[in-house]
């Protein structure tokens, strides 16, 4: 019953008001009014909202693999527990208990284009010389800030990949290494097909999180240049609390919901997860 109360009034309740809400014109010190899906016809015509979610959808495809080729790579290097494993899976996993915020200036300060430590190190190296500016150009500034996720999240993945490693049977790989399968063959035809639902399940939180992004461009380009790192939540944000337009905050809200539903779904179909 705790759980269920707690669900109710932080997610079930809050789902239902913002979805009533999309369906109206909120005006902050008058109340809402009534005007159907004229919020909804409107985020169709809206340049911005396809802009950003052009944005959000590029930034996932950029920072997925930053994040997942390395963690899988760690967690079949540490899925056998010893001392040593143990020290190297905590060192990788301390990023994770760094908050975004905390991340993303300390980021910020090594992309400095004056006094960050990235350039000092590159021309003390002898590979640039003068001053680069890391986050001013799109495809650099996107490029960037996923390296930055990419350190941040990829303890998080590489644990769960290590559960999903750990829980296959060595009586598999003894079997295959008995019938003369190589390194490569065991990892291709026992470790992929047995990891897959620990794959898919780790994809649906890595590709729902990089949609509701926005801690980290909002404090390391503040969607520039030209708003082209704008992400969704970041224009639901400006909507809602800058421009204060809440119903039409509300709609995006909610097509975005929509979004990560459908997406998590097709996720799910090509993991192979059934209805029964």
């Amino acid at each position: 019953m705790p759980a269920i109360i707690l669900m109710a009034v932080f997610f079930v309740y809050p789902l239902i008001r913002v979805f009533v809400m999309s369906f109206q014109y909120w005006r902050v010190l008058k109340g809402a009014e009534f005007i159907g899906l004229d919020n909804y016809a409107k985020l169709l015509r809206d340049s911005e909202f396809w802009k950003s979610l052009w944005n959000t959808i590029i930034y996932t495809a950029i920072v997925t693999p930053m994040i997942f080729v390395p963690a899988i790579a760690l967690a079949n290097c540490l899925k056998t527990t010893t001392r040593r494993t143990r020290i190297l899976r905590t060192i990788f996993f301390i990023p994770v208990a760094i908050s975004f915020v905390s991340a993303s200036y300390l980021w910020k300060w090594i992309y400095n284009d004056t006094a960050g430590l990235l350039n000092y190190l590159l021309n003390l190296a002898g590979f640039i010389r003068g001053q680069q500016s890391w986050l001013s150009e799109t495809w650099m500034a996107r490029t960037m800030v996923s390296v930055m996720i990419a350190w941040k999240t990829q303890g998080m993945t590489m644990i769960i990949l290590i559960a999903g490693l750990q829980s296959i049977p060595q009586a598999l790989y003894e079997a295959a290494e008995m019938d003369g399968a190589s390194k490569r063959q065991r990892f291709r035809f026992i470790t992929l097909p047995m990891l897959r639902p620990v794959v898919v399940l780790s994809l649906i939180i890595s590709i729902a999180g990089s949609f509701k992004a926005f801690d980290h461009f909002f404090i390391m380009t503040r969607g520039g240049p030209m708003k082209t790192t704008q992400t969704i939540v970041m224009y639901i944000n400006k909507l809602a609390f800058e421009y204060f337009d809440i119903g039409f905050g509300s709609a995006v809200s909610v097509v975005l919901l929509v979004i990560l539903f459908i997406v998590s779904a097709l996720q799910m179909k090509l993991g192979g997860y059934k209805n029964d």
